[in-house]
């Protein structure tokens, strides 16, 4: 793959500095994803970064599509039974060997391992987070129902 490229830990930084300071300023769309252009708004704000990168759009959007998965998957075992996070190392941890085995049976293909530091985590969630749906502020029609005082189920 010839478009393929390494990224300096430099390079990392400033781009999810600027992803960071899109967020900020609104670079998103209601659905959280980012609005049409960031990619070469990111490459024009590396390149004043970084004297000299050579980079495209797709680099960028390559590089990002692999931020979102990893910490989509860390985020993932975080809110698994039997996985938390360590403050101190930066990564998220695992109670016991069986239990990695098994959450790695039912999702091979995750981009992070538990007990890896993942410094870029927490900048991360900042720029990822709202992608992620929770269910926690999901509601059936019953809930809803139950709230306005009267219960009555719905098909």
């Amino acid at each position: 793959m010839a478009d393929r490229r390494q990224w300096t830990q430099e390079e990392k930084d400033a781009l999810i500095t600027i992803l960071q300071d899109i967020v900020v300023i609104g670079g998103r769309s209601d659905n959280g994803s980012f609005r049409p252009g960031t990619y070469d708004q990111v490459v024009l704000k590396l390149r004043e970064k970084i004297i000299g990168i050579n980079i495209t759009a797709k680099h960028v959007q390559n590089k990002m599509k692999r931020l979102k998965d990893k910490f989509s998957a860390a985020y993932d075992m975080q809110n698994t039974s039997g996985f938390g996070w360590d403050d101190a190392r930066k990564c998220v941890i695992v109670d016991s060997p069986e239990i990695l085995e098994e959450y790695l049976k039912k999702h091979p293909n995750k981009n992070y391992v538990a007990n890896k530091p993942f410094l870029a985590y927490e900048r991360l969630a900042n720029v990822f987070g709202k992608d992620r749906a929770t269910g926690s502020m999901a509601e059936s029609a019953a809930d809803v129902n139950e709230e306005e005082g009267e219960f009555t189920f719905v098909i």
